[in-house]
């Protein structure tokens, strides 16, 4: 009996069912930047991640408000929405996220990704997307769609959605600038210590301190962005301009990115 002849890969079939395997060359910083991606979100949805989050996001943010609503009519649960929300996300983003890099360097997975052909920069950025893509969704979207729910059938009315989707739009911006932040500081320290000091730190600070700086500074900052939300969401005037506050917190996330980019690219891992 004659041996079976090897021959070349049927080119007929589908590209998802050929076996041969083909390399993919993405030139510049987008170099590995998919398969990155691809890894960090699955470290959110593939485990228990998500869950864990789902949990802890519902019970401080969706519990609390529920609480409001049933104990205090008074008090408007938009307002304890989105300052418990984006006040607790950005924590979770500093508890979450300060492992992100420096973890990967400690344990040399860092080094293991990045002698494969993959960029610093897709590195970054993949951390950066696969992040933001968790917090928005289990921290942002799934609190959103609860309090609708509960404003339903505790409050007996849904608010209006469009102002309260211009409050988001903020969160959005608020979450961001929180997230870049605690990714950049993770590419100078080797240890989660200072990564979650000055996480924590920043975010306090505009809670204890902001009143005690001008206006014209903090309108610069994140931390004019819960207040800001609030207004916007119960139709009041804002005393800042929206656009420049969220011109300058999109600038300072776009800057952070610059400068971990720059510190991964002289980094010896």
């Amino acid at each position: 009996m004659n041996a079976p002849s090897v021959t070349a890969t049927d080119t007929t079939k589908a590209p998802w069912l050929q076996d041969d395997l083909r390399p993919v060359r993405t030139p510049g910083w987008r170099r590995g930047f998919l398969p990155l991606l691809r890894k960090e979100l699955g470290e959110w949805w593939g485990t228990r991640s998500w869950l864990i989050h789902t949990l802890i996001s519902l019970s401080l943010i969706s519990g609390v408000v529920a609480i409001v609503m049933t104990s205090d009519p008074s008090e408007d649960p938009r307002v304890v929405f989105l300052l418990l929300g984006m006040m607790t996300s950005a924590l979770a983003v500093v508890v979450t996220v300060q492992d992100a890099i420096v973890g990967e360097i400690q344990r040399g997975t860092a080094a293991w990704v990045l002698s494969k052909p993959v960029s610093r920069t897709s590195f970054f950025l993949a951390k950066l997307a696969g992040y933001g893509i968790g917090f928005l969704s289990l921290w942002m979207l799934l609190p959103w769609a609860v309090f609708n729910v509960e404003s339903r059938l505790i409050a007996g009315g849904v608010p209006e959605a469009w102002r309260l989707i211009g409050a988001m739009a903020l969160w959005v911006v608020h979450l961001t600038f929180y997230l870049t932040l605690v990714l950049a500081v993770g590419t100078f320290f080797r240890s989660r210590a200072p990564v979650a000091a000055i996480g924590v730190g920043v975010v306090l600070s505009g809670q204890f301190f902001g009143d005690m700086i001008p206006l014209s500074i903090t309108s610069l900052t994140p931390w004019v962005l819960p207040d800001m939300a609030t207004a916007v969401a119960l139709g009041r005037a804002v005393p800042v301009s929206i656009s420049a506050a969220v011109f300058a917190n999109l600038t300072l996330a776009a800057a952070l990115t610059g400068v971990a980019l720059w510190r991964l690219a002289r980094e010896e891992l």
